[in-house]
């Protein structure tokens, strides 16, 4: 069985063949494009754990507080996770580092929500599309658990749980779709909405019928029906925007 202590050795010595010490003035980016550069050579991969501080302050030739403050703003963009007395990983996934300017660029204004429900629209359409066709049984069955928990949660009392389960049912359908750069996509652009989802589900007047638009996509991607399925995803998805947009005109207009 390999030793442990010579594989990090090891895997050490291949980081200070590849790193270059970082020149002055802009420390951060500079780390930053120094690891970014190693991920494009394979040499650090998602999930990798970094070497210690002191060993990779060495490798760049900057100070351990330098090194700390470009971990900051890594950790910030998702691209690195600090694990408490472990140590600090590149991140598995990319959500939390393309969702960051997406949700400055909302705040600032540059992207509006009926653009991100346009997205929505296309994007989730069309997963559910490729779902109907590649899905294997276990990911059906995992939409329909999710199905089954937003039935128990019909009442005005647990609209929170029922949001949590519609959720994961979004979640399960684009996993089913079986594209991994649209799921990450998918799952940015959820992220962005997670609090309009909570406004709009106290805006659907019968959960009812929302929880049916839900089971005509399950239909659809069990019965292997890609268009229906599209066709279903994309009709729910405007009812759902179609609300948002008379509860904005209602609100201002005012009383």
């Amino acid at each position: 069985m390999p030793d442990a202590s010579m594989e990090t050795t090891n895997h050490e010595g291949m980081l200070a063949g590849e790193v270059q010490p970082v020149k002055r003035p802009d420390v951060t980016g500079l780390v930053i494009d120094r690891l970014r550069s190693l991920l494009e050579k394979g040499i650090l991969q998602p999930g990798s754990k970094l070497p210690p501080e002191a060993k990779m302050s060495r490798m760049f030739g900057i100070s351990r507080p330098s090194l700390r403050q470009a971990y900051k703003a890594l950790n910030v963009l998702g691209i690195i996770r600090a694990v408490p007395g472990d140590g600090t990983y590149i991140s598995e996934s990319t959500s939390q580092a393309l969702s960051m300017p997406l949700t400055f660029l909302m705040l600032m204004k540059k992207i509006t929500l009926e653009q991100v429900f346009e997205f929505r629209l296309l994007l989730e359409g069309e997963l559910a599309t490729m779902a109907a066709s590649r899905a294997s049984e276990e990911e059906l069955l995992a939409m329909h658990a999710q199905l089954e928990q937003m039935s128990h949660f019909l009442n005005d009392e647990k609209r929170a749980r029922y949001l949590e389960a519609e959720y994961e049912f979004h979640n399960c359908i684009a996993r089913g779709a079986h594209n991994a750069l649209l799921l990450e996509i998918i799952s940015i652009i959820s992220g962005l909405l997670w609090e309009t989802r909570k406004k709009l589900v106290e805006l659907v007047p019968d959960l009812n019928e929302d929880l049916q638009a839900h089971r005509d996509i399950y239909l659809a991607v069990s019965s292997n029906e890609p268009q229906a399925a599209g066709d279903a995803m994309r009709r729910h998805l405007k009812v759902a925007f179609d609300l948002f947009k008379a509860a904005a005109i209602q609100k201002s207009s005012g009383p």
